[in-house]
């Protein structure tokens, strides 16, 4: 009896902890490029910023490494390889977690679910902590997994996990993430998002006024300032943020011309169908087939139902160089680098809105040609977002039912060495 509950709880953990680590490897496999904005910022804050050009190269290392033992857990191969990498996996990020919470100023979140779950970095801690036992277990219990194939048989498996799941992140990073977990996902009313409702709680902060004495400077706050007493000098004033209120899904979209007008409303309000060409920096832009947008540019020029932006977070002086090389003739505006690595999962995209709505998103390597922009004002909006919703929803079904069936059928068998 004590044996058939330890061989319970060990394909449990198992099956728990291959499953965490699968959903984990997903939700950021199809969002590689986030994750290693979120590397950066890890990188930046441990002043480890000469690792900074390999982020991406880590992020797909270690995302597929993740979505590959998640894999390797669910269909038991490997086990005692695989215990040793969870372990070691799931020990570092404990520990990471746990400095990031107690620091509390690392990073805002530690990305462990991409942008699809956010958590804070003390539920992160805490989510790795509750799912420590299992992996211990699964460490312990390594040696009495039965195999299930020959030794080369259940590397090549692993191998081609590790593929499967690099394979999905160079798919996306080529044609933008398949599930658009970002604020800026096709179908989402810009105002909309940015609106604040009733109802929503504020920013509270506490302000400590600092007010001197006789050479002794003392803090205050606003119950009991001296402002009576004319011997008291003020010194300095100082908020602190005690507690994040209600931030809308869009908070940091804003439009400027190299003037400094802001042209937000005007576009995100706009009857016409509207492109907005996104180039998060202008040097390290692909301009070897920059005709396309041009002839999209001039297509929208020519119409009275299209309009067409250029938006980037690069300075004026590399827009004029970036102008030179492409013979570019469109308007350029400018934003936020953080709002535009939002908008749109690659260095350069392009994207269409109307009435606020954002109808579609392309990456560089898939614009769309002008025949193919003709037939928009033909296609109704909520059909354009119904297929895009149902592409996300069928890709990611087609992927976890091929896992499935291979995982259930794998799972019934028994090497005998």
């Amino acid at each position: 009896m004590k044996k058939t509950i330890t061989i319970i709880i060990s394909h449990v953990s198992r099956i728990l902890i291959g499953l965490l680590f699968v959903f984990s490897g997903y939700v950021k496999a199809v969002d590689p490029l986030g994750f290693t904005y979120k590397l950066g910022e890890y990188f930046e804050s441990l002043h480890l910023e000469f690792l900074s050009p390999l982020a991406l190269v880590f992020s797909i290392l270690i995302i597929a490494a993740e979505l590959a033992m998640g894999l390797c857990l669910l269909a038991r191969v490997r086990m005692k390889l695989v215990a040793w990498c969870v372990l070691l996996f799931m020990s570092f990020f404990t520990i990471l977690t746990f400095y990031i919470a107690v620091k509390g100023d690392v990073v805002k979140d530690c990305g462990c679910f991409g942008d699809a779950l956010v958590l804070s970095n003390t539920a992160t801690f805490l989510k790795n902590l509750a799912a420590m036992p299992f992996v211990l277990f699964i460490f312990f219990w390594r040696k009495n997994y039965i195999r299930v194939a020959k030794c080369i048989t259940e590397w090549i498996i692993a191998v081609v996990f590790f593929a499967l799941a690099a394979g999905i992140e160079l798919y996306c990073l080529r044609n933008l993430p398949i599930i658009d977990f970002m604020p800026y996902r096709v179908g989402t009313n810009i105002p909309q998002a940015m609106e604040y409702p009733e109802d929503a709680q504020p920013d509270e902060y506490k302000t400590t006024y600092y007010y001197s004495k006789n050479g002794e400077t003392k803090e205050f706050d606003e119950t009991n300032l001296p402002w009576k007493d004319s011997t008291w000098t003020y010194v300095d004033v100082k908020s602190e943020l005690v507690k994040k209120g209600y931030e809308p899904p869009i908070h940091d979209f804003k439009i400027q011309t190299e003037d400094g007008d802001d042209i937000t409303a005007d576009i995100t309000y706009s009857e016409k169908f509207t492109f907005i060409f996104i180039l998060r920096k202008t040097g390290s832009a692909d301009i070897s087939d920059m005709n396309r947008i041009n002839e999209i540019a001039d297509f929208c020029r020519s119409s009275d139902d299209f309009d067409f932006y250029a938006y980037t977070s690069s300075v004026p002086d590399d827009v004029k160089k970036f102008i030179e090389k492409t013979n570019a003739t469109y308007r350029f505006c400018f934003g936020d680098e953080t709002a535009i690595k939002t908008m749109i999962r690659a260095n350069q995209g392009l994207m269409l809105i109307k009435d606020g709505n954002i109808l579609a998103k392309w990456s560089y390597l898939n614009i769309p040609s002008t025949d193919e922009i003709k037939t928009f004002t033909a296609t109704d909006f909520q059909a354009i977002v119904a297929d895009a919703k149902a592409g996300e929803r069928n890709t990611t079904l087609i992927l976890l039912a091929i896992a499935a069936i291979f995982i259930c059928f794998i799972n019934t068998r028994k090497y005998k060495v």
